[in-house]
This record gives C-alpha cells, structure tokens and sequence, in this order.
C-alpha cells in the first residue's frame, strides 16, 4: 500500500458537536479539519499528523476515554482491511 493511501482511521469517536469556537468536543477536530479528512487529496501524512496536533488539544481526562474508544475502532475497521 503506498504511503499516500495507507489507512488512517478517522479520529471521529461519533460524538458530533461544535462548541463555540467550531471545535468538535467528541474529536477535537476543527470544521475545516473535519473536511479535509474527507478530501481524496489529504495524505496519510497530513492524516497522522493533525491525529497527533488533535491529541495535544485535548484535556487530559478527554484524552484517556478518547483513546480507548479510538483503539477500539481503529481495531475493528484494520481488522476488516485484513485479506
């Protein structure tokens, strides 16, 4: 699999509300960081990075429950990829 197409998941853990600086309190992601998840053209690269930039946005408690549920989908969709 080439760089440009490895499989990143979604940060997205499905909790899908903006607080009043456009910032989704499930995922920390940034409407516009939202988008370009979507875009074709978004790298793996950029994908893993703005994954690490949502991380350190987060409060510390957020964090912990973020990453198991993170863990846990990131496990069931790779293990879907398998051949």
């Amino acid at each position: 699999m080439s760089e440009n197409k490895k499989i990143v998941v979604s940060p997205c853990i499905s909790i899908c509300q903006y607080d009043h600086e456009d910032t989704c309190i499930g995922c920390y992601r940034t409407k516009e960081e939202r988008l370009k998840w979507k875009d074709q053209d978004s790298t793996s690269q950029w994908k893993e990075e703005n994954l690490q930039a949502i991380k350190q946005r987060m409060p510390e408690a957020h964090l912990k429950s973020w990453n198991e549920t993170y863990d846990k989908k990131t496990a069931r969709i790779l293990s879907r990829e398998k051949p």
